[in-house]
Protein backbone atom coordinates (compact mmCIF):
# COMPACT_ATOMS: atom_id res chain seq x y z
CA UNK A 1 0.00 0.00 0.00
CA UNK A 2 2.76 2.67 0.34
CA UNK A 3 4.08 2.10 -2.92
CA UNK A 4 1.48 2.63 -4.24
CA UNK A 5 0.85 5.91 -2.11
CA UNK A 6 4.29 6.94 -3.21
CA UNK A 7 3.28 5.97 -6.80
CA UNK A 8 0.33 8.30 -6.65
CA UNK A 9 2.28 10.84 -5.11
CA UNK A 10 4.69 10.87 -8.21
CA UNK A 11 2.14 10.86 -10.94
CA UNK A 12 0.51 12.85 -9.63
CA UNK A 13 -2.81 10.88 -10.11
CA UNK A 14 -4.37 12.57 -7.11
CA UNK A 15 -4.44 15.65 -8.45
CA UNK A 16 -5.43 14.32 -12.07
CA UNK A 17 -8.63 12.39 -10.97
CA UNK A 18 -10.33 15.69 -10.19
CA UNK A 19 -9.19 17.35 -12.79
CA UNK A 20 -10.58 14.80 -15.10
CA UNK A 21 -13.61 15.36 -13.69
CA UNK A 22 -14.02 18.54 -13.94
CA UNK A 23 -13.03 17.95 -17.41
CA UNK A 24 -15.27 15.41 -18.35
CA UNK A 25 -18.31 17.49 -17.04
CA UNK A 26 -17.24 20.74 -18.77
CA UNK A 27 -17.25 18.65 -21.99
CA UNK A 28 -21.13 17.71 -21.30
CA UNK A 29 -21.74 21.43 -20.98
CA UNK A 30 -20.21 21.85 -24.24
CA UNK A 31 -21.97 19.10 -26.47
CA UNK A 32 -25.26 19.97 -24.37
CA UNK A 33 -25.18 23.90 -25.45
CA UNK A 34 -24.05 22.44 -29.02
CA UNK A 35 -26.71 20.26 -29.43
CA UNK A 36 -29.02 23.32 -28.44
CA UNK A 37 -27.26 25.49 -31.43
CA UNK A 38 -28.12 23.39 -33.89
CA UNK A 39 -31.55 22.78 -32.64
CA UNK A 40 -32.23 26.82 -32.72
CA UNK A 41 -32.60 26.62 -36.51
CA UNK A 42 -35.36 24.25 -36.25
CA UNK A 43 -37.76 25.74 -33.46
CA UNK A 44 -39.72 28.99 -34.20
CA UNK A 45 -38.74 31.61 -31.21
CA UNK A 46 -42.21 32.79 -30.56
CA UNK A 47 -42.61 28.60 -29.42
CA UNK A 48 -39.28 28.18 -27.76
CA UNK A 49 -38.12 31.26 -26.14
CA UNK A 50 -34.58 29.80 -24.69
CA UNK A 51 -33.30 27.71 -27.45
CA UNK A 52 -32.57 30.46 -30.17
CA UNK A 53 -30.40 32.13 -27.70
CA UNK A 54 -28.05 28.98 -28.16
CA UNK A 55 -27.67 29.44 -32.19
CA UNK A 56 -25.79 33.28 -31.59
CA UNK A 57 -22.99 31.33 -30.01
CA UNK A 58 -22.64 28.11 -32.08
CA UNK A 59 -19.07 29.05 -33.29
CA UNK A 60 -17.93 29.44 -29.81
CA UNK A 61 -19.76 25.94 -28.38
CA UNK A 62 -18.68 24.38 -31.81
CA UNK A 63 -14.85 25.71 -31.23
CA UNK A 64 -15.16 24.33 -27.35
CA UNK A 65 -15.62 21.13 -28.76
CA UNK A 66 -13.18 20.86 -30.97
CA UNK A 67 -10.43 21.97 -28.42
CA UNK A 68 -11.85 19.27 -25.92
CA UNK A 69 -11.50 16.54 -28.89
CA UNK A 70 -8.26 17.45 -29.70
CA UNK A 71 -7.47 17.19 -25.86
CA UNK A 72 -8.82 13.19 -25.76
CA UNK A 73 -7.45 12.48 -28.70
CA UNK A 74 -3.58 13.84 -27.35
CA UNK A 75 -4.52 12.03 -24.07
CA UNK A 76 -5.74 8.77 -26.19
CA UNK A 77 -9.22 8.77 -24.08
CA UNK A 78 -11.86 7.47 -26.26
CA UNK A 79 -14.23 10.62 -24.91
CA UNK A 80 -13.48 12.22 -27.95
CA UNK A 81 -15.95 10.69 -30.23
CA UNK A 82 -18.38 12.43 -27.67
CA UNK A 83 -17.94 15.78 -29.47
CA UNK A 84 -16.57 14.40 -33.07
CA UNK A 85 -20.25 12.40 -32.74
CA UNK A 86 -22.10 16.26 -31.99
CA UNK A 87 -20.12 17.89 -35.10
CA UNK A 88 -20.38 15.25 -37.18
CA UNK A 89 -24.64 14.97 -37.00
CA UNK A 90 -24.84 18.96 -37.31
CA UNK A 91 -22.35 19.10 -40.13
CA UNK A 92 -25.02 20.94 -42.31
CA UNK A 93 -25.39 23.94 -39.59
CA UNK A 94 -21.74 23.60 -39.98
CA UNK A 95 -21.49 23.88 -43.60
CA UNK A 96 -23.73 26.73 -43.19
CA UNK A 97 -21.37 28.16 -41.05
CA UNK A 98 -17.52 27.37 -42.85
CA UNK A 99 -16.08 26.91 -45.95
CA UNK A 100 -13.56 26.08 -48.11
CA UNK A 101 -14.22 27.35 -51.62
CA UNK A 102 -11.07 26.55 -54.11
CA UNK A 103 -12.55 27.03 -57.70
CA UNK A 104 -13.57 30.52 -57.25
CA UNK A 105 -14.48 31.59 -61.00
CA UNK A 106 -13.52 34.96 -63.01
CA UNK A 107 -16.32 36.95 -63.65
CA UNK A 108 -14.42 38.56 -66.30
CA UNK A 109 -14.75 35.97 -68.30
CA UNK A 110 -18.48 36.16 -68.31
CA UNK A 111 -20.41 38.88 -70.08
CA UNK A 112 -23.86 37.31 -68.29
CA UNK A 113 -21.67 38.03 -64.58
CA UNK A 114 -23.63 39.86 -62.58
CA UNK A 115 -21.23 41.94 -59.34
CA UNK A 116 -24.30 42.53 -55.90
CA UNK A 117 -22.71 44.54 -53.06
CA UNK A 118 -24.69 44.90 -49.98
CA UNK A 119 -23.03 46.65 -46.83
CA UNK A 120 -24.80 48.52 -43.44
CA UNK A 121 -22.74 51.61 -43.15
CA UNK A 122 -24.12 52.22 -39.62
CA UNK A 123 -25.15 56.15 -40.79
CA UNK A 124 -21.40 56.63 -42.25
CA UNK A 125 -20.36 56.71 -38.56
CA UNK A 126 -17.40 54.77 -38.61
CA UNK A 127 -18.53 52.52 -35.72
CA UNK A 128 -18.73 55.08 -33.42
CA UNK A 129 -21.72 57.55 -32.22
CA UNK A 130 -20.48 60.55 -34.11
CA UNK A 131 -20.11 61.28 -37.61
CA UNK A 132 -16.45 60.87 -38.27
CA UNK A 133 -14.96 63.21 -41.51
CA UNK A 134 -15.05 61.48 -44.34
CA UNK A 135 -16.67 58.09 -43.58
CA UNK A 136 -18.98 58.72 -46.35
CA UNK A 137 -16.80 59.31 -48.92
CA UNK A 138 -14.43 56.84 -47.97
CA UNK A 139 -17.18 54.26 -48.39
CA UNK A 140 -18.54 55.59 -51.37
CA UNK A 141 -14.74 55.53 -53.05
CA UNK A 142 -14.68 51.82 -51.79
CA UNK A 143 -18.24 51.10 -53.13
CA UNK A 144 -17.48 52.73 -56.46
CA UNK A 145 -14.34 50.54 -57.11
CA UNK A 146 -16.13 47.30 -56.70
CA UNK A 147 -18.06 48.30 -59.57
CA UNK A 148 -21.14 46.47 -59.19
CA UNK A 149 -24.33 46.23 -61.20
CA UNK A 150 -26.61 45.79 -57.69
CA UNK A 151 -25.58 47.69 -54.67
CA UNK A 152 -27.91 47.39 -51.42
CA UNK A 153 -27.12 49.37 -48.58
CA UNK A 154 -28.64 49.71 -45.05
CA UNK A 155 -28.66 52.74 -42.68
CA UNK A 156 -27.47 55.04 -44.94
CA UNK A 157 -28.17 58.57 -43.74
CA UNK A 158 -28.25 61.75 -45.68
CA UNK A 159 -28.88 65.07 -43.37
CA UNK A 160 -29.64 68.81 -44.48
CA UNK A 161 -32.75 70.88 -46.12
CA UNK A 162 -32.15 68.92 -49.48
CA UNK A 163 -32.34 65.27 -48.32
CA UNK A 164 -32.76 63.26 -51.53
CA UNK A 165 -29.92 65.74 -53.23
CA UNK A 166 -27.20 63.04 -51.49
CA UNK A 167 -29.28 59.99 -52.58
CA UNK A 168 -28.86 61.46 -56.46
CA UNK A 169 -25.68 62.49 -56.43
CA UNK A 170 -24.43 59.20 -54.76
CA UNK A 171 -25.89 57.46 -57.42
CA UNK A 172 -24.42 59.23 -60.17
CA UNK A 173 -21.07 59.01 -58.24
CA UNK A 174 -21.55 55.12 -58.71
CA UNK A 175 -22.75 55.25 -62.29
CA UNK A 176 -25.95 53.36 -61.08
CA UNK A 177 -28.87 54.80 -63.59
CA UNK A 178 -31.64 53.99 -61.19
CA UNK A 179 -31.91 54.26 -57.40
CA UNK A 180 -35.14 53.17 -54.90
CA UNK A 181 -34.60 54.30 -51.05
CA UNK A 182 -37.29 53.91 -48.31
CA UNK A 183 -36.45 55.47 -44.76
CA UNK A 184 -36.79 53.41 -41.64
CA UNK A 185 -39.57 55.88 -40.05
CA UNK A 186 -41.10 58.98 -41.37
CA UNK A 187 -38.36 61.65 -42.08
CA UNK A 188 -37.86 64.00 -39.11
CA UNK A 189 -35.49 66.67 -38.46
CA UNK A 190 -34.12 67.14 -41.71
CA UNK A 191 -32.66 63.29 -41.46
CA UNK A 192 -33.33 60.21 -43.71
CA UNK A 193 -31.90 56.88 -42.39
CA UNK A 194 -33.40 54.04 -44.09
CA UNK A 195 -32.62 51.12 -47.04
CA UNK A 196 -31.72 52.08 -51.02
CA UNK A 197 -31.01 50.09 -53.90
CA UNK A 198 -28.75 51.01 -56.32
CA UNK A 199 -28.43 49.60 -59.78
CA UNK A 200 -27.54 49.81 -63.49
CA UNK A 201 -30.06 47.93 -64.54
CA UNK A 202 -34.14 49.73 -65.31
CA UNK A 203 -36.40 49.76 -62.60
CA UNK A 204 -40.04 48.81 -63.17
CA UNK A 205 -41.68 48.23 -60.27
CA UNK A 206 -40.42 49.00 -56.48
CA UNK A 207 -42.37 49.00 -52.83
CA UNK A 208 -41.35 48.13 -48.97
CA UNK A 209 -41.53 45.86 -46.75
CA UNK A 210 -43.30 46.67 -43.13
CA UNK A 211 -45.37 44.74 -40.51
CA UNK A 212 -47.76 45.87 -37.58
CA UNK A 213 -45.32 47.14 -35.37
CA UNK A 214 -41.85 47.18 -37.02
CA UNK A 215 -40.29 49.49 -39.04
CA UNK A 216 -39.87 49.26 -42.53
CA UNK A 217 -37.56 46.32 -42.94
CA UNK A 218 -37.00 45.91 -46.45
CA UNK A 219 -37.44 46.79 -49.99
CA UNK A 220 -37.56 45.43 -53.22
CA UNK A 221 -37.21 46.95 -56.97
CA UNK A 222 -37.75 44.90 -60.15
CA UNK A 223 -35.25 45.49 -62.44
CA UNK A 224 -34.78 44.15 -66.25
CA UNK A 225 -31.86 42.39 -66.81
CA UNK A 226 -31.46 41.49 -70.69
CA UNK A 227 -34.58 39.83 -71.21
CA UNK A 228 -35.57 38.60 -67.33
CA UNK A 229 -37.25 40.66 -64.66
CA UNK A 230 -35.44 39.66 -61.58
CA UNK A 231 -36.67 41.10 -58.11
CA UNK A 232 -34.17 42.70 -56.00
CA UNK A 233 -34.84 42.94 -52.16
CA UNK A 234 -32.68 44.63 -49.73
CA UNK A 235 -33.31 43.20 -46.21
CA UNK A 236 -32.42 44.93 -42.43
CA UNK A 237 -34.05 42.87 -40.29
CA UNK A 238 -34.80 44.15 -36.44
CA UNK A 239 -31.43 44.80 -34.14
CA UNK A 240 -31.34 43.35 -30.36
CA UNK A 241 -30.42 47.23 -30.11
CA UNK A 242 -27.66 46.34 -27.43
CA UNK A 243 -25.84 49.32 -25.63
CA UNK A 244 -22.47 49.74 -24.72
CA UNK A 245 -22.91 48.74 -21.26
CA UNK A 246 -24.63 45.33 -21.94
CA UNK A 247 -21.91 44.22 -24.59
CA UNK A 248 -19.68 45.65 -21.66
CA UNK A 249 -20.84 43.08 -19.53
CA UNK A 250 -20.93 40.45 -21.73
CA UNK A 251 -17.47 40.43 -22.65
CA UNK A 252 -16.74 40.96 -18.38
CA UNK A 253 -19.75 39.77 -16.39
CA UNK A 254 -17.12 39.13 -13.36
CA UNK A 255 -16.59 42.61 -12.58
CA UNK A 256 -20.39 42.92 -11.65
CA UNK A 257 -21.84 42.11 -7.76
CA UNK A 258 -24.38 39.03 -7.97
CA UNK A 259 -27.59 40.89 -7.85
CA UNK A 260 -26.51 43.27 -11.09
CA UNK A 261 -25.60 39.59 -12.95
CA UNK A 262 -28.57 38.82 -12.56
CA UNK A 263 -30.16 42.15 -13.24
CA UNK A 264 -28.13 42.79 -16.43
CA UNK A 265 -28.88 39.46 -17.71
CA UNK A 266 -32.76 38.98 -17.70
CA UNK A 267 -32.35 42.80 -18.98
CA UNK A 268 -30.09 41.33 -22.32
CA UNK A 269 -31.85 38.11 -22.82
CA UNK A 270 -35.42 40.43 -22.96
CA UNK A 271 -33.95 42.51 -26.05
CA UNK A 272 -32.87 39.33 -27.43
CA UNK A 273 -36.40 37.41 -27.01
CA UNK A 274 -37.69 40.42 -28.29
CA UNK A 275 -35.50 41.03 -31.39
CA UNK A 276 -36.33 37.03 -31.65
CA UNK A 277 -40.24 37.78 -31.99
CA UNK A 278 -39.61 40.38 -34.26
CA UNK A 279 -37.64 38.83 -36.85
CA UNK A 280 -39.59 35.82 -36.80
CA UNK A 281 -42.99 38.28 -37.86
CA UNK A 282 -40.58 39.67 -40.43
CA UNK A 283 -39.17 37.11 -41.88
CA UNK A 284 -42.68 34.98 -42.25
CA UNK A 285 -43.91 38.25 -44.05
CA UNK A 286 -41.00 38.29 -46.41
CA UNK A 287 -41.41 34.15 -47.29
CA UNK A 288 -45.18 34.99 -48.08
CA UNK A 289 -43.62 38.00 -50.26
CA UNK A 290 -41.43 35.69 -51.85
CA UNK A 291 -43.63 32.86 -52.57
CA UNK A 292 -46.15 35.12 -54.58
CA UNK A 293 -43.11 36.13 -56.46
CA UNK A 294 -43.03 35.45 -60.07
CA UNK A 295 -39.32 36.27 -60.77
CA UNK A 296 -35.94 35.37 -60.18
CA UNK A 297 -34.74 36.84 -57.06
CA UNK A 298 -31.68 38.54 -55.30
CA UNK A 299 -32.15 38.66 -51.58
CA UNK A 300 -29.31 40.18 -49.73
CA UNK A 301 -29.11 42.70 -46.52
CA UNK A 302 -28.49 42.72 -42.54
CA UNK A 303 -30.17 40.00 -41.22
CA UNK A 304 -29.14 40.33 -37.41
CA UNK A 305 -29.11 36.65 -37.09
CA UNK A 306 -26.48 33.84 -38.03
CA UNK A 307 -26.62 31.02 -39.36
CA UNK A 308 -28.03 28.64 -36.80
CA UNK A 309 -30.88 30.89 -36.48
CA UNK A 310 -34.95 30.21 -37.23
CA UNK A 311 -34.57 33.11 -39.37
CA UNK A 312 -31.56 31.87 -41.72
CA UNK A 313 -33.29 28.29 -41.72
CA UNK A 314 -36.42 29.00 -43.01
CA UNK A 315 -34.88 31.82 -46.07
CA UNK A 316 -32.37 28.88 -46.68
CA UNK A 317 -35.04 26.29 -48.24
CA UNK A 318 -36.50 28.88 -50.43
CA UNK A 319 -32.97 30.46 -51.87
CA UNK A 320 -29.32 29.55 -52.17
CA UNK A 321 -26.77 31.27 -49.96
CA UNK A 322 -23.67 32.68 -52.20
CA UNK A 323 -21.26 31.93 -48.93
CA UNK A 324 -22.16 28.22 -48.31
CA UNK A 325 -21.66 28.29 -52.90
CA UNK A 326 -18.73 29.98 -52.50
CA UNK A 327 -17.48 31.30 -49.73
CA UNK A 328 -14.25 30.61 -47.52
CA UNK A 329 -13.81 30.36 -43.78
CA UNK A 330 -16.52 31.54 -41.46
CA UNK A 331 -17.49 34.57 -43.27
CA UNK A 332 -17.72 37.04 -40.36
CA UNK A 333 -19.58 40.25 -41.43
CA UNK A 334 -20.01 41.66 -38.02
CA UNK A 335 -16.98 44.05 -36.98
CA UNK A 336 -18.31 45.06 -33.11
CA UNK A 337 -17.02 43.89 -30.20
CA UNK A 338 -19.11 40.48 -30.61
CA UNK A 339 -16.63 38.29 -32.38
CA UNK A 340 -17.39 35.16 -35.16
CA UNK A 341 -20.72 37.06 -36.30
CA UNK A 342 -21.91 36.17 -39.69
CA UNK A 343 -25.06 37.98 -40.18
CA UNK A 344 -25.33 39.63 -43.42
CA UNK A 345 -26.11 37.53 -46.50
CA UNK A 346 -26.49 37.83 -50.52
CA UNK A 347 -29.29 34.85 -50.88
CA UNK A 348 -30.91 34.23 -54.52
CA UNK A 349 -32.94 31.93 -56.98
CA UNK A 350 -32.50 31.36 -60.26
CA UNK A 351 -28.82 32.46 -60.44
CA UNK A 352 -25.48 30.41 -59.97
CA UNK A 353 -22.54 32.09 -57.78
CA UNK A 354 -19.49 32.60 -59.30
CA UNK A 355 -17.50 34.01 -56.58
CA UNK A 356 -18.17 35.03 -52.96
CA UNK A 357 -15.80 37.82 -50.93
CA UNK A 358 -15.79 39.52 -47.63
CA UNK A 359 -13.77 42.70 -47.75
CA UNK A 360 -11.75 43.42 -44.96
CA UNK A 361 -12.92 46.88 -45.52
CA UNK A 362 -14.15 48.38 -41.82
CA UNK A 363 -15.53 51.91 -41.94
CA UNK A 364 -18.62 50.63 -39.99
CA UNK A 365 -19.60 47.87 -37.48
CA UNK A 366 -20.07 45.74 -40.82
CA UNK A 367 -18.19 44.41 -43.35
CA UNK A 368 -19.17 44.69 -46.85
CA UNK A 369 -19.61 41.74 -48.90
CA UNK A 370 -20.08 40.89 -52.73
CA UNK A 371 -21.00 38.41 -54.92
CA UNK A 372 -20.90 37.76 -58.70
CA UNK A 373 -24.10 35.89 -59.88
CA UNK A 374 -24.60 34.26 -63.28
CA UNK A 375 -28.32 34.35 -64.76
CA UNK A 376 -29.64 31.16 -65.36
CA UNK A 377 -31.59 31.51 -68.62
CA UNK A 378 -34.95 29.24 -68.91
CA UNK A 379 -36.05 28.21 -72.16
Amino acid sequence: MAAIEKYKRITGLRVMKPLYTVMVLLNFVAVIALVFALTAGKLSPSEHDIIPVFGLFYPIFLIANVVFMICWLLARKPLFLLSAFTIIIGYSNLSDNYQISLNQEDPEIDTAAIRVLTYNVQQFRDGKLHEYPGTKSDILSFISKQNAEIICLQEYQSTGKHIYDSLKKTRDDLNTGTYYYESYYNPKYNQLSGLVIFSRFKAVNSGKLKTEGSRTFGIFTDLLINSDTVRVFNIHLASIKLAKEDIGFVASPAAESQEMIKTKSLAIYEKLYRAFLLREKQTTYLIELIDKTPYKIILSGDFNDTPSSWVYHQLQKKLNDSFVQKGNGIGVTFAGSIPLLRIDYIMHSGFTTLSFKRHNFKRSDHYPIASVLKLNHTN
